[in-house]
């Protein structure tokens, strides 16, 4: 008995060979490391500051002064994160590099302040002279540090890639469908089922002699589960275009949690590719791009916007989507390849076919891990990535959404299927949308990692944050110098000369070794380098 489970261990495990061991360090840390007690420390300081400003100047009121700097104080916090002390390889330099961020926000807010406070309550000259002081207080009060020990993951197994370590049963690793029969299983499910979808199945089950039970038909979640199918089946056939479900997500959870562990999964859906060329066919000129944007508003944009899409699903809404399905007959929710086969691997299951045609789409998935568990799929416009940061710690980054939703969990489909392009990124990947290549090529998706920049989880210039496993294809080397340097905001760039994998590995791993001999030299380098090969020799992203 095998497993035809994905494999237990993370993909980034092919570094098993290296130290297994986490590596102590030592990092010098903040002396108040409690970030409440820093911040009402940082609340106590703003008061004691406006007091000063007003005793100095006579003039102004403590309270209203002192309101005006916590509310300028306020967001500089949120978006720098300065209380928190990430990156403790270089205590110094990142201190005054998150306080400076910081007070260049704040000063923002308390130059808006200025222009719209009452100035019999709170002068200009006594804003300004609060915030300096309480500048300067806040940034001594945050220099006392202390050196602490600390473990680092000496190899991306080490860690912890929740999404890369689902379980499973064992089950034998046969052919698809050996234990059924055929002529069995076309018996119970030909009655129920077209014979294109029929065709399908019939195709990818193989010849054996044992019995056909434990195979179910199903259109949706029934409303009241019968006992009798409780119990986990070989064979579950979706009769309906999953475009047409609506609680989409709890119809494939509830799907997986039929199947038994090595069972399978077909289904059927109409490509977005397709429904594109469907109102082509339709439409032509002015009409057609009305209609574009009607069918991309109501089914691709309004499900995946923050707040529109629990009111989309919500009861309100019922009552219109009965009407419209009473009247055309559908849902036709946009679905692309990506997301379909994205969704599968969430719930567990990894797509072993698919049919081609100009309307539906067959799959046939096997169930071959337990859904993913503390990972929430990426529907928005701005989305948020594991990346692995400092020491190897897992920290989050943004970006403008270039791939279709669910397309996080078959990167490592989309490597083991295409491998990688010369530009080091994945080839003939078909998790990206027409509007992200443009996007990708001028960087535009990147521009929510401003917000990273600021609370300190990526420096200005550095190597591109990675995913674990896509750090896993570097070499030794690389990852032992990644995880020593905090990811950044302007990776080095490749011109048109590189066209390797290994050339790009060449130099991210130059740009590493550069910047532990001389942190400060390096990184002005290329950053000029950069800003020169975009801007003036016109280099985009491949």
């Amino acid at each position: 008995m095998n497993s035809v489970c994905q494999d237990t261990s993370a993909p980034e495990q092919r570094f098993d060979a290296l130290r297994s061991n986490p590596i102590k360090i030592a990092r010098h840390v903040s002396i108040i490391q409690n970030t409440r007690i820093r911040a009402v420390l940082g609340l106590l300081l703003l008061v004691s500051s406006s007091a000063a400003a007003v005793a100095i100047h006579g003039q102004g009121r403590i309270g209203s002064i002192a309101i005006a700097i916590v509310s300028a104080w306020l967001p500089s916090v949120f978006f720098t994160d300065k209380y928190v002390h990430k990156y403790p390889q270089r205590y110094g330099s990142y201190l005054i590099a998150s306080h400076l961020k910081a007070a260049v926000i704040m000063a923002f807010f308390v130059w808006l302040l200025d222009l719209f406070t009452y100035p019999a309550s709170a002068p200009g000259e006594v804003l300004w002279t609060a915030y300096a002081f309480f500048i300067i207080l806040d940034f001594l009060v945050s220099t006392p540090r202390k050196k602490e020990n600390r473990n680092r993951p000496s190899t991306p197994a080490a860690l912890g890639h929740a999404a890369e370590n689902r379980s499973c049963d064992p089950v034998p690793t046969e052919a698809v469908f050996a234990s059924l029969n055929m002529d069995g299983v076309m018996n119970k499910i030909s009655a129920g089922l077209d014979t294109p979808f029929l065709e399908f199945i019939k195709g990818r089950v193989r010849q054996d002699g044992n019995g056909s039970r434990n195979i179910r038909i199903l259109d949706d979640i029934p409303r009241t589960d019968d006992p009798a199918h409780s119990m986990p089946v070989d064979l579950l056939v979706g009769r309906t275009r999953i475009n047409d479900v609506l609680r989409l997500n709890r119809f494939m959870l509830y799907c997986a949690s039929r199947i038994q562990m090595g069972g399978y999964f077909a289904l059927r859906y109409t490509p977005l590719e397709n429904v594109t060329k469907r109102l082509k066919s339709r439409y032509s000129g002015i009409p057609y791009y009305f209609a574009f944007a009607l069918h991309y508003l109501w089914y691709r944009a309004i499900p995946k916007i923050p707040w529109l899409d629990a009111l989309y699903f919500s009861p309100v809404l019922s009552w219109l989507d009965t009407i419209l399905l009473s009247i055309v007959k559908r849902r036709n929710r946009a679905l692309s390849k990506a997301e379909v086969w994205g969704r599968l691997s969430y719930c567990g299951m990894s797509v072993l076919a698919e049919s081609t045609g100009d309307d539906e789409r067959f799959v046939m998935a096997q169930r071959i891990a337990l859904p993913v568990e503390g990972k929430m799929p990426s529907y928005y416009p701005v989305v948020k990535l594991e990346k692995v940061g400092l020491d190897g710690v897992i920290i989050h980054t943004h970006k403008i959404r270039t791939m279709f939703p669910f397309s996080e969990f078959l990167q490592k489909r989309v490597f083991e299927d295409h491998g990688l392009a010369a530009t080091g990124k994945f080839s003939n990947d078909f998790r990206l949308t027409e509007i992200g290549k443009f996007l990708r090529k001028y960087w535009l998706d990147e521009l929510p990692q401003i917000y990273d920049w600021l609370r300190g989880d990526v420096k200005l210039v550095g190597m591109r944050a990675t995913s674990p496993h896509f750090l896993s294809l570097y070499p030794k080397e690389v990852y032992d110098l990644y995880v020593q340097i905090k990811p950044g905001l302007i990776p080095p760039i490749f011109d048109e000369s590189v066209t390797r994998f290994d050339q790009i590995v060449d130099v991210e791993l130059s740009y590493l070794r550069s910047y532990l001999e001389n942190p400060f030299r390096t990184d002005v380098q290329y950053f000029i380098k950069t800003f020169t090969d975009i801007f003036f020799k016109g280099v985009r992203s491949r």
